[in-house]
């Protein structure tokens, strides 16, 4: 996070931006389930900033979500967050 790749955005204003996305999309849709896809780092980034983690701590706090996982967020009208699973895997219907 302190030395993000040459010419590339500063992970800390991508967590900003992607918070700020998802406090939008939960203002808008207040009550209800959404389904938002993103990029793993960025995610991590994200649900750093929204549960008060270092953004520097990424990677130690959230080593590894997997491909397709599902991890569910309460993102309260306040701007609060609260993480309610993590890294859930999808595993197709078997019959």
């Amino acid at each position: 996070v302190a030395h993000p790749f040459p010419a590339a955005e500063n992970p800390v204003a991508a967590a900003d931006r992607g918070t700020a996305a998802l406090r939008r999309i939960a203002a808008a849709h207040p009550g209800e389930r959404v389904l938002v896809v993103a990029h793993n780092t960025l995610f991590r980034l994200v649900l750093c900033t929204l549960l008060s983690i270092p953004a520097g701590e990424y990677r130690r706090v959230f080593p590894r979500l997997r491909n397709t996982a599902i991890s569910e967020l309460l993102v309260k009208t306040d701007g609060s967050a609260a993480l309610l699973s993590l890294n859930v895997p999808c595993e197709p219907d078997v019959p």
